[in-house]
């Protein structure tokens, strides 16, 4: 069929194209190589550090491109907050206001700066400058009281012109005492995944049991929600052992692909699942008309593209224009496969409202009509929940628990797989299925497929 077909073609070109970026970008640890960059003040990466924690940067071949020979007030700075929210807020103040963080004693103390590169005016070729802009490296350990969110910022405040230009190399260690390579806020994580992927495991389990027990009311949709499960405990999975490996050994680069390759098709089959019960297939009726088939292909292409921007966002260095590039691109793609999705689901309903008008056997299709309204409210939520407060969340919570954020998307996620499949368990009296076998227009008729689908249905005249 159509949807089978456009499904492996987006899944191979997906996979071609995460085997192909994935072995390119750099592991888990963290360097950044800056050329050519007007920036004055950007935010490269953050971490949470135990006491005994340790930050090991190097910078090499740093240099400054501007008209004037004036000095040079530049250096990595790094800043310790409550929140990442609060870290934001001070970054766009220091902008707006035209301050610089390293002058302002409100945000920065000496003891903050990790690496200078000042250079006095006309000493740009000195043997002193030549020699710490070719390469400095400094070690800090964290004291005692002194655990925390940190954020290594980068400032430049001389030359203050806007057409200025700084370049540089740079490798930044962070770990905490062990050594454990992750940030302290995601110490958690591989044994919150690992408990997660049992959770979604029995779910797995429990619905296989329920397939097999009523085999002749089984769907082709919910064989492909079976696959969706199945993908779902291997990718939560693979991602637990992922952040095990990162936490010993700093990278766990043969673990990520085999993670990006599992999200994506989970990101496919779930988006894939949800628009597919949206419309009825396999269900109501053994195809898509062509809207819906537009829609899918839209949704398979968008999800494509977003697993290529989580990729890239996942190893590519924090720090870069290039990085921001991709944030936002992985934000858009996301909240547009978002509201595409939806789409579907208000045609059903605006099929069977006008199909309970029109019907004489309405009490059936007004089941159906509650059904898919409960189907939307709950994907709402649930989009709602995991793409926008779990992230007001994570900004605003202290750093010992942005932990959580990462707990409060895999249960969500896990009720909203165990609420829909037991709202769409195969069973013979599910308003879902249809219900009037002996009228075998009925299912067209309500979904809009019959000939007055385009046009509006009138209320039936009271006699």
């Amino acid at each position: 069929g159509t949807v089978p077909t456009m499904a492996r073609s987006m899944t191979m070109l997906g996979l071609m194209v995460i085997g192909w970026l994935a072995p390119q970008v750099s592991a888990k640890i963290h360097n950044l190589k800056v050329e050519g960059d007007s920036r004055s003040l950007f935010k490269i990466e953050t971490f949470c550090f135990e006491e005994g924690g340790v930050m090991n940067l190097t910078v090499k071949n740093f240099q400054v491109q501007h008209t004037g020979g004036g000095a040079v007030r530049a250096g990595f700075v790094v800043i310790k907050t409550e929140s990442e929210s609060e870290m934001q807020q001070m970054l766009e103040e220091s902008v707006e206001d035209g301050t610089c963080i390293l002058e302002s004693s409100d945000i920065f103390q000496p003891e903050d700066l990790l690496v200078d590169l000042s250079a006095p005016e006309h000493a740009h070729n000195s043997e002193a400058t030549a020699k710490k802009w070719r390469r400095t490296s400094k070690h800090r350990v964290v004291g005692p009281g002194d655990a925390g969110l940190y954020s290594l910022v980068f400032a430049r405040c001389e030359p203050a012109e806007s057409n200025a230009m700084v370049s540089f190399h740079l490798h930044a260690g962070f770990w905490n005492p062990g050594p454990n390579y992750l940030s302290a806020c995601e110490e958690a994580l591989p044994v919150l995944f690992a408990v997660f992927a049992i959770c979604f495991g029995a779910a797995l389990l429990a619905w296989i049991y329920v397939l097999c027990t009523r085999r002749k009311n089984v769907h082709h949709i919910h064989s492909l929600m079976a696959v969706l499960l199945v993908v779902k405990v291997l990718a939560i999975l693979v991602d637990s052992i992922r952040y095990h490996y990162i936490a010993t050994t700093g990278t766990a680069e043969a673990w990520s692909i085999i993670y990006y390759v599992f999200a994506f098709l989970k990101g496919l089959l779930l988006f894939t699942v949800i628009l597919l019960i949206g419309t009825g297939w396999s269900l109501l009726k053994p195809y898509l008309n062509d809207r819906e088939k537009k829609i899918v292909l839209i949704v398979l292409v968008l999800q494509v593209l977003d697993n290529i921007a989580l990729v890239v966002l996942e190893e590519m260095a924090p720090g870069s224009k290039r990085w921001y590039t991709w944030r936002d691109v992985l934000h858009l793609v996301d909240i547009v496969c978002c509201c595409a999705i939806l789409f579907p689901i208000v045609w059903s309903i605006r099929h069977l409202r006008q199909a309970a008008a029109a019907d004489g056997k309405a009490e059936h299709t007004l089941m159906k009509l509650t059904l898919f309204r409960q189907f939307y409210i709950m994907v709402v939520a649930y989009i709602y929940f995991t793409r926008i407060i779990v992230f007001l969340l994570a900004a605003t919570m202290p750093y010992n628990w942005m932990w959580l954020r990462f707990m409060f998307t895999e249960l969500a996620t896990l009720l909203f797989y165990v609420v829909t499949g037991y709202k769409f368990m195969p069973k013979d009296d599910n308003p879902y299925l249809p219900v009037a076998k002996d009228d075998p227009d009925e299912n067209s008729s309500e979904f809009g497929l019959g000939p007055e689908a385009d046009g509006d249905l009138e209320l039936p005249e009271k006699p």
